[in-house]
């Protein structure tokens, strides 16, 4: 039989079923029928409601509540752990009341037993961490429950040390992982999360010989105290950003979430440093020192027709030390901002903000599928260098940036050379954060009103376009 074939006895063998959808709560046979179909098609998002039925109906059989549950977690796992929960009625939540139910359920001897309340425990935690933060006090609690039953039960210890990660408690995780690797051997997944939370604790010798374990060429960089591994390429971090306080052209409505993509220069697999400012209201900034978990959450298509692997930043584990001052433009001509960051003291970055609209995408939206392309960037604002020639495609007259100044910069020297450089161009410019950081009260208070003026003759000229 070709895949072809084999696929459309699924899919007629599923429409049948669903003919019988009313028989499912009763019928034991048709319910274990309807999972064994979602489990061979894939367990996709057309499956959630016969899945969430079958896991309310059957809360007095615990095999058909674990089986449903699980494939419900399944599909909850597909959101990254970054993405913010925005409600409490979905595949985890479902899970994880089904799972209460049935536990609740139990007799004294079923709760007992390790193989049966063990594993539904278990099951539960997993639900419970992907329902968010909110509920992450239960999801302690169950691991501990499924532990305590039977504390040789590895895949426990590994989920309890996701949770852990995950809630940025790496002491916790790192032991968790430790019992994992003592009851399953050196199994990757459990060495990647021990390596990551190594680097968290600055246990930089650990760290080193986990990479190396996992076949990653490291050694101790013994100036920083961490590991290192040389010639790791560029990658891409996202981090959840809110709409910036001080933009006030956002079409955005305030305090919007999305993500905003930085390149890292990676130190590690797990860690490295900002190299792309942010420009919305975020926890990270250009030069931070970051760490992230090793899974891609998305993949993204450069401008230049690469795809880059997307990962979740999961701490700051140091803040840079450069000052990163935020400014507002808007060219009287075309390209008059090129060759801002030359005319700068050396060590200076310029950046402009290249604003994207946000990628609707139905898989993402709805936590199917595995990492996948877009052709632009996930909701938020990416970032560029300014050339040194050359205009930015698509630029406009507004123009929102970031200068990126060294911390042994002079600032008087600073100041003379960028009022030169602006003054150079046909460019109305407001930095007020140099002046506020040189103490000159009254300039800065000139530049924040530069800044709304430029921003209200910008909005005055796309009134009128």
């Amino acid at each position: 039989m070709s895949d072809g074939e084999a696929t459309e006895d699924l899919e007629s063998a599923w429409t049948a079923l669903l003919a019988n959808q009313n028989r499912l709560g009763s019928d034991r046979k048709l319910a274990n029928l309807a999972l064994g179909l979602i489990q061979q098609m894939g367990n996709g998002v057309a499956h959630r409601d016969v899945l969430h039925a079958l896991a309310e109906a059957w809360t007095p059989d615990w095999r058909l509540t674990l089986t449903a549950s699980s494939l419900l977690v399944e599909q909850a796992g597909r959101r990254g752990m970054d993405e913010p929960t925005l409600t409490d009625d979905g595949p985890a939540s479902w899970a994880a009341a089904a799972l209460q139910r049935s536990l609740d359920a139990l007799s004294d001897a079923e709760r007992a037993n390790a193989d049966l309340a063990g594993n539904m425990y278990a099951m539960l935690g997993n639900a419970l961490r992907l329902c968010g933060p909110g509920r992450d006090a239960e999801a302690q609690e169950a691991f501990t429950r499924a532990i305590e039953l039977d504390p040789e039960r590895g895949e426990w210890w590994y989920d309890a040390g996701l949770l852990d990660k995950w809630r940025g408690r790496f002491d916790d995780g790192y032991a968790a992982n430790e019992q994992a690797r003592m009851r399953m051997g050196p199994q990757r997944p459990v060495l990647w999360n021990l390596a990551i939370c190594a680097t968290a604790l600055g246990k930089a010798e650990e760290a080193a010989e986990i990479w190396e374990e996992i076949g990653v060429p490291a050694r101790l960089d013994r100036s920083r105290g961490m590991p290192y591994v040389a010639g790791l390429p560029p990658m891409l971090l996202r981090v959840l950003s809110r709409t910036s306080p001080t933009d006030g052209t956002s079409s955005l409505p305030d305090k919007t979430v999305g993500f905003e993509l930085v390149w890292i220069a990676p130190l590690s697999p797990c860690h490295g440093v900002v190299q792309s400012p942010i420009f919305g209201d975020a926890p990270i900034d250009y030069g931070d020192l970051v760490l992230w978990d090793g899974a891609p959450v998305a993949a993204h298509r450069t401008s230049a027709g690469d795809t880059v692997p997307v990962f979740p930043l999961l701490e700051v584990l140091r803040p840079g030390s450069e000052r990163r001052w935020s400014f507002v433009a808007l060219e009287t001509e075309p390209g008059a901002r090129e060759g801002l960051e030359d005319a700068l003291p050396e060590g200076t970055r310029v950046f402009v903000q290249d604003e994207r609209v946000g990628h609707h995408c139905a898989a993402c939206e709805a936590g199917d599928g595995d990492p996948h392309e877009h052709e632009e960037a996930v909701s938020g604002a990416g970032t560029v260098p300014v050339p040194a020639s050359g205009p930015v495609p698509g630029s406009v007259s507004l123009v929102r940036g970031k200068v990126i100044v060294q911390p042994t910069q002079d600032l008087e020297a600073f100041r003379d050379a960028w009022e030169a450089a602006a003054r150079a161009r046909p460019l109305s410019v407001s930095l007020p954060a140099l002046y506020e950081e040189l103490g000159d009260s009254k300039r800065a208070g000139q530049e924040h009103q530069a800044w709304r003026g430029i921003e209200g003759k910008a909005i005055r000229q796309k009134a009128g376009a």
